[in-house]
C-alpha cells in the first residue's frame, strides 16, 4: 500500500464501542486508524475473494485430481530441503 496515491474516500458509521476497539488496536500496532482499517479491510476482502475462486475441471481431470488427493503423500525433495534450511 505504501507509495500508492490515495484518492478515494470511504465513509462509515460505527458505534462508540467499535470505534474505541479499532482505535486501541491501531494504537497497539503503531498505526493510524486509517492505516489499520485499510489494511484489515483489504486483507478481509482478499481472503473473501480467494475463498470464492472457482476452478472448472472436466470429469476426467477431476477424477485424476481426486485420485491424487486420495493417494498417499509423496516426499518433495526441494520442499524438504527448504523446510530444513536455517531461517535468516
Amino acid at each position: 500500500m505504501a507509495g500508492l496515491k490515495k484518492t478515494e474516500t470511504i465513509n462509515l458509521r460505527v458505534d462508540l464501542t467499535t470505534r474505541d476497539l479499532i482505535a486501541r488496536a491501531a494504537e497497539a500496532t503503531g498505526k493510524s486508524m486509517t492505516a489499520f482499517m485499510t489494511e484489515a479491510a483489504q486483507a478481509a476482502a482478499e481472503q473473501e475473494l480467494l475463498d470464492r475462486r472457482f476452478i472448472n475441471l472436466d470429469a476426467a481431470a477431476f477424477d485424476e485430481l481426486e485420485a491424487l488427493l486420495d493417494g498417499p503423500a509423496t516426499a518433495n525433495a526441494a520442499l524438504t530441503d527448504l523446510l530444513r534450511s536455517p531461517r535468516d
